[in-house]
């Protein structure tokens, strides 16, 4: 007993729900006014249900709606005909043994057991076993042509192609009145403002719809105005997909020469398209994000370029002007004059010693060769003499070289430093762009980083400005 209130056994079983403390049956009929807590109520009617034969161990068929599937491993669908709906659950454990993907609008037959969620008073299937039902026909056409085309490669990974980190403009083969052109739409432009989409128009569902999706695929690789191809329509049943199952247009999807992602339905539907396409997006706008870039992150990243770049440059230059310092102190003026005196040195300590050595070899016959010494004394001083004219007049020209060369150099390093300036972050900003800091100094990246900072800082050409973030900011 729970406070006045005890249950008995299930139906057929002699069981009852009692009330004690002044609710006999011998009472008046104020006292046999029956008060009952709301969890005893969702507890008696799961007594009765948990012990009706006939709800345990049952099969179900019907139409998959609302399919969710959540991190914990669980299912949470319902299953309805024309007339009702009825919640079903099926638990992690029995889920993983699934052969099959289940999806909105898949017919299927569940097998399990009724039972009541007694917190939200709900009585739900219990699913502890689902095989697809109605199917038939197309559920086998898609595994056989899934086989013939895996076996012929065309699901292999070298044949897919990379889509590109910047395209110029995005391509979008779908509906024009569905909401898949809006969701890709808006999607990219709140990525990436101002990327141009550019919508081929086709039919998504139907006998037509392989050819017009073929022929939208063609003239989006023709025109050659995208760098990439997003192919899709939203979610629907296996038959409401089936023209993305179409073996034509798997392989024109295939022979495409533009990267194509494909985008069909919810994240649990998986068509042909899927397989062959270079790359498989779970929905529409999911395939925008991988097709385009944030322009936040571009633009930080082109500015570590940037700050690299400068780095760079600057470790250039020093070296460069220490190596210009080193060649100009090695081959200053003073070091050629140093040169010249010290071959001029030279040349007279020779000149002293080959004089001294034609007199010794001289001196036995020195009468007779007096006046030839003194013709070749005279030749020889004659010779040193021009040679010392002939050095001096170099010097000049010497220098002129020089300050040539150091002229040039000067001019090569002026050259790096104009580069270098051009490409500083001081001549962005006079371009009209301005650097956002928060109060500690931080460079902000984005509208959403400033709305959580609520003040800062705008650094801009010519100074620096206070900014206060407003509650209407738009992130």
């Amino acid at each position: 007993m729970i406070d006045g209130y005890y249950s008995g056994g299930g139906p057929g079983s002699g069981r009852t729900i009692g009330y004690g403390q002044g609710y006999g049956t011998g009472g008046s009929a104020s006292q046999m006014r029956r008060t009952l807590r709301v969890s005893d109520v969702n507890n008696y009617i799961k007594s009765v249900i948990a012990y009706d034969s006939n709800l345990s161990g049952i099969y179900v068929e019907g139409e998959i709606s609302n399919f969710k599937r959540y991190s914990s491993g669980h299912a949470y669908f319902s299953l309805k005909d024309q007339n009702s709906v009825l919640k079903c659950v099926m638990f992690a454990s029995y889920y993983s043994r699934l052969s099959f993907v289940p999806s909105d609008g898949m017919k299927v037959v569940a097998f399990g057991s009724i039972n009541v969620y007694e917190r939200d008073g709900v009585y739900q299937l219990y699913a502890e076993r689902l095989q697809p039902d109605g199917l038939g026909a197309l559920y086998e056409k898609y595994e056989q042509l899934k086989k013939k085309l895996l076996a012929e490669g065309l699901f292999d990974e070298e044949h897919k192609r990379e889509v590109p980190f910047l395209p110029r403009a995005v391509a979008a083969v779908t509906s024009p009145s569905g909401a898949v052109i809006q969701d890709i739409k808006n999607v990219t432009m709140r990525r990436f403002p101002g990327m141009k989409v550019i919508l081929y128009p086709s039919a998504v569902q139907g006998a037509d719809a392989p050819k017009e999706l073929m022929a939208a695929l063609k003239k989006a690789q023709s025109d050659g105005l995208a760098d990439v191809i997003i192919i899709g329509r939203g979610g629907g049943s296996i038959e409401d997909l089936w023209a993305f199952n179409d073996e034509q247009l798997a392989r024109a999807i295939y022979e495409c020469k533009v990267p194509v992602i494909s985008a069909v339905g919810h994240e649990t539907d998986f068509t042909i398209c899927d397989f062959v396409s270079d790359l498989r997006a779970p929905t529409p706008s999911a395939a925008a994000e991988l097709a385009v870039p944030e322009l936040a992150s571009v633009i930080y990243g082109l500015d570590q370029a940037e700050n690299k770049l400068n780095t760079a440059m600057r470790a250039v230059v020093k070296l460069n002007a220490e190596a210009l310092r080193s060649a100009e102190a090695g081959l200053g003026i003073k070091s050629f004059r140093r040169l010249i005196d010290h071959k001029k040195d030279l040349v007279e300590k020779l000149s002293g010693g080959l004089n001294s050595a034609v007199r010794a070899r001289v001196a036995p016959v020195e009468p007779e060769l007096t006046q030839y010494t003194r013709i070749m004394n005279s030749s020889l001083k004659s010779r040193v003499s021009l040679t010392e004219n002939k050095l001096t007049q170099s010097v000049p020209k010497l220098e002129s070289v020089l300050r040539t060369r150091i002229s040039v150099e000067k001019m090569k390093l002026e050259r790096c430093i104009s580069v270098l300036s051009a490409t500083s972050y001081e001549k962005v900003l006079a371009r009209g762009y301005a650097i956002i800091k928060d109060n500690n100094g931080k460079i902000l990246m984005s509208a959403e980083a400033l709305k959580n900072a609520h003040s800062g800082e705008a650094v801009m050409q010519d100074g620096t400005v206070n900014i206060t973030v407003g509650s209407d900011l738009n992130g």
